[in-house]
């Protein structure tokens, strides 16, 4: 499974939607590469927590337990 990558929270406002190639502006989970992954968000606190668990559900599994 690929390594899932640096998440950061970035505002939106409505002058830099088209930079974003986006239609909304709010807050927005982008990638090391600048392309919006998640959103929009109303706050940064919504966008921040969406980050924690895209990341969480990426993350390596647990080892199954043997049987």
């Amino acid at each position: 499974m690929a390594k899932p990558k640096d998440l950061i929270a970035v505002h939106v406002p409505t002058e830099d939607l088209g930079d974003y190639n986006v239609t909304e502006t709010g807050w927005y989970a982008t990638d090391d590469g600048g392309k919006v992954v998640l959103g929009p968000f109303d706050s940064l606190a919504q966008c921040d927590r969406a980050i924690r668990d895209r990341l969480q559900r990426t993350a390596d599994p647990k080892p199954e337990a043997p049987t």
